[in-house]
């Protein structure tokens, strides 16, 4: 992932924090593993070892921690529900479709048939892209019209985007609406591809949101 073009980046993803409850985690299962082992190459039938008498206390160390970290991580979710203080500065309405999105300006709903003469979505005969300022955090709102899709969202990482990064994905299924928030911090060519297989059509399931974020 592009250090410049992280999710929610305003609201403190950071990759030293995220290495630091890594490299705790890691520690954690690491020393759970060693009790673990000790354990089974030290049977009893009765707890009358050392440690006996701590074995609560340890329970309720260890699901604080779990309980901690879980807290501590809530603000990376890119989902509306996890940032009510966050207002995004633009809304797209997004529908997937065998074989292909089609974004709207919210408060807009169409699908690939009826986007082309709609002059609020895209793709229509008049936008090849929808423009995206620098810095702006958006939240699209995503559904299907026939089957489940995967909502991904990628950043190419070079100049003729022989290779890309995902930067979010959401689940998109018919009857459903999920949402994600995304802050684009970078200018650049973007991608949604169906990330879920969806039919023999499926690989052709990709829009070049061109989000060619441009600075206002």
């Amino acid at each position: 992932m592009s250090p410049d073009a992280i999710l929610l980046g305003d609201l403190g993803l950071n990759a030293a924090f995220l290495a630091v409850v890594f490299g705790a985690a890691v520690i954690i299962t690491i020393v759970a593993a060693g009790l673990l082992i000790w354990s089974t190459k030290h049977p009893e039938e009765g707890d009358s070892h050392a440690l006996a008498k701590y074995e609560k206390h340890w329970v309720v160390i260890i699901l604080a921690i779990f309980v901690i970290f879980a807290l501590s991580t809530i603000s990376f979710l890119p989902y509306p529900y996890a940032h009510a203080n966050v207002h995004p500065n633009l809304t797209i309405d997004v529908t997937g479709q065998q074989f292909a999105w089609t974004l709207c300006d919210a408060p807009y709903w169409a699908n690939a048939s009826t986007s082309l003469t709609n002059p609020s979505c895209f793709p229509n005969s008049n936008v090849t892209y929808i423009p995206i300022p620098v810095g702006d955090t958006v939240l699209f709102n995503v559904t299907s019209h026939d089957v489940t899709h995967g909502f991904g969202i990628y950043q190419c990482t070079d100049v003729g985007c022989t290779t890309a990064a995902i930067l979010d994905q959401v689940q998109v299924m018919p009857g459903f609406y999920n949402s994600i928030l995304v802050t684009f911090k970078t200018a650049g060519t973007y991608y949604i591809r169906c990330l879920e297989f969806c039919g023999y059509g499926h690989y052709t399931m990709f829009t070049q949101l061109n989000v060619t974020v441009t600075s206002t």
